[in-house]
């Protein structure tokens, strides 16, 4: 079998860790090949499988990301996971939808750009002293802003300049991430396969190892996995590989996001995963 990974063009200052599942393939004699997914001179349809994995910068150019996934459906070749997978789980409003259903997720507002008064309105709803501002679309912390109840004007601005008139999520901010972390559950196939906790620096709120954070391999705590799999039934259609991501607040476990596109698979942080990630692969395919 010929497997393309998607990547993107420059991954410089990325942890990336796909290699472990690259030998996997290979050593059962499966040919696989790294390709941005941006390349516009390639025959999709020499692959049997595309997997999207390292495509980091999706979020930045996100209608042409989904313009070059839609030609690789169109060349007959198996994307995963799959377009319609892409589409729903592109925005993060569909946080909102999961919040429908009885999912669990931190406080949101909702609003196009922000101002002085989305603010306000959040503070006192939330009746937190430091709120959470990131776009709906974006991956890795970026553009997300920490802000408290007495923000400067030049503060608000910047991030105005750099929001623009995208939509936003504005939340509480969870003291709990800095001491207990974040856990992420990763499933194949709709099973559990691995679990680990990222914990930011100290004195940052970030938990991506890209800037320092700890990442450890644990045991879901409990109610993660009852949660996750909930959440994991809400989705329009069955995917290959999905990571949860929670937080707790102390009292509860909150749903950050549901990560379906490409996330971070952390294979180095368990040695069996990538052999389970291919016996996933091959009842999926079946």
């Amino acid at each position: 079998m010929h497997i393309c990974f998607l990547t993107c063009r420059n991954l410089d200052g990325f942890v990336v860790d796909d290699h472990h599942l690259k030998l996997e393939f290979e050593k059962r004699g499966d040919k696989v090949s790294e390709v941005p997914w941006d390349e516009t001179q390639v025959d999709w349809s020499q692959f049997d499988v595309v997997l999207i994995r390292t495509t980091w910068d999706y979020s930045e150019r996100l209608p042409e990301f989904i313009e070059a996934m839609e030609k690789i459906e169109e060349s007959g070749t198996k994307l995963l996971n799959s377009l319609n997978i892409i589409k729903w789980n592109g925005r993060k409003s569909y946080l909102q939808l999961l919040n429908d259903e009885g999912v669990e997720i931190i406080p949101t507002f909702f609003h196009q750009g922000v101002t002085k008064g989305l603010l306000n309105d959040a503070f006192a709803v939330f009746e937190s002293e430091k709120l959470v501002v990131k776009p709906l679309v974006g991956a890795g912390s970026a553009r997300t802003f920490v802000v408290e109840r007495e923000i400067e004007t030049s503060e608000l601005t910047r991030i105005q300049d750099e929001i623009g008139d995208d939509e936003v999520m504005v939340q509480p901010f969870i003291n709990e991430i800095v001491s207990l972390g974040e856990v992420s559950l990763h499933f194949f196939n709709g099973e559990l396969s691995h679990t680990i906790r990222k914990t930011p620096k100290k004195g940052d709120f970030r938990v991506q190892e890209e800037f320092g954070g700890l990442i450890e391999l644990i045991d879901p705590p409990d109610s993660t996995l009852e949660i996750a799999k909930h959440a994991l039934s809400l989705i329009p259609e069955k995917t290959l590989y999905a990571r949860v991501d929670l937080v707790t607040d102390g009292k509860r476990w909150m749903l950050i996001e549901l990560e379906l596109i490409e996330p971070a698979l952390y294979f180095r942080m368990d040695p069996k995963s990538p052999a389970r990630f291919i016996e996933a692969f091959d009842l999926f395919l079946s």
